[in-house]
């Protein structure tokens, strides 16, 4: 046999030293998790720009990542140009009414190097926005979606993987294809309004109220002031919508945001007829003032405020 000359201490303190590299990582909510994917994206503002390419198609996109849709939605003649294949006709519902779009289904989307196969993208005729469409939430039925506007990334987990950060606050959702938190509105000194709030990253507000929640609460004639009247449209519908200051608007479990900027919709036309089932939308100007992870397993938002 070989002769071994075996330093006792010398191999006690290495392995003192693997335990402790291998029991940190599980105490440390971040270093024990590796992304499935960590995408970068742009900031236009505050909306989220990811750089996407579908199929073969060689041109690079840039969609707007929308919590408030289900899914993909690209301009008819854009999807033209992809060549993207009509499978079938759907409702759609969007601000203030509905619409009947066009479905392609069996896609493949790449997001940097990342595959999100089998995709459906809706095909809109009109999409007036600057951005090349949109990409919906529908990774978030997937994995956990975790965005970092410090960083710029948007990270995806594979769900068993996942832990919060520390600090923070978890919010629970209704989910029904889109996320709805509760949220408490206060308009004028002295009245509150709770409602369920789409958590929407592709709405250009702080805060929007919905047509039938503004009417049932008598908003627009209940000491409301507006600051300025103008219309809201999403694909093609326009409703009009008059923005002003609220006195402030609550999440469960996070302070008053005072003071903010709140759109409600008016009548008219289509609007008198939606039933969108909710009651607003938290907009991405309100959303980016944290990081946040969605977990659709546990029907939960984690938000972490951000740093001034």
């Amino acid at each position: 046999m070989f002769g071994i000359n075996l330093n006792v201490g010398l191999i006690s303190r290495l392995f003192v030293v693997a335990c402790y590299l291998l029991i940190v990582p599980a105490l440390n909510g971040y270093a024990q998790q590796k992304p499935v994917a960590e995408i970068p994206f742009e900031l236009d503002g505050a909306s989220i720009i990811l750089k996407v390419k579908i199929n073969s198609y060689p041109r690079v996109l840039r969609l707007l990542f929308d919590t408030g849709a289900d899914g993909m939605a690209l301009s008819k003649s854009l999807a033209d140009s992809i060549g993207l294949k009509i499978t079938s006709q759907k409702q759609a519902s969007v601000v203030g009414g509905s619409l009947e779009i066009s479905i392609s289904r069996g896609n493949s989307v790449f997001l940097d190097s990342f595959e999100l196969k089998n995709q459906s993208i809706a095909v809109f005729e009109n999409m007036s926005r600057e951005a090349d469409g949109i990409i919906g939430n529908r990774m978030a039925a997937q994995y956990i979606t975790q965005v970092n506007f410090d960083s710029k990334k948007l990270s995806l987990y594979n769900f068993s993987d996942y832990e919060y950060p520390k600090e923070g606050a978890i919010i629970p959702f209704k989910y029904s294809g889109v996320f709805m938190l509760p949220g408490t509105l206060s308009v004028t000194p002295g009245k509150t309004y709770s409602g369920n709030f789409v958590f929407d990253t592709g709405a250009n507000y702080e805060l929007i109220c919905f047509r039938p929640f503004v009417r049932q609460n008598r908003l627009l004639v209940d000491g409301f002031k507006p600051q300025s009247q103008g219309s809201t449209t999403s694909m093609g519908v326009t409703v009009p919508s008059f923005t002003g200051k609220a006195q402030s608007f609550s999440f469960s479990g996070l302070p008053e945001i005072k003071n903010l900027n709140v759109t409600l919709t008016g009548g008219g036309g289509a609007a008198d007829q939606w039933n969108p089932n909710a009651d607003g939308s938290i907009g991405i100007k309100m959303i980016s003032q944290f990081n946040f992870s969605i977990n659709v397993p546990k029907r939960e938002i984690h938000l972490v405020p951000r740093k001034p």
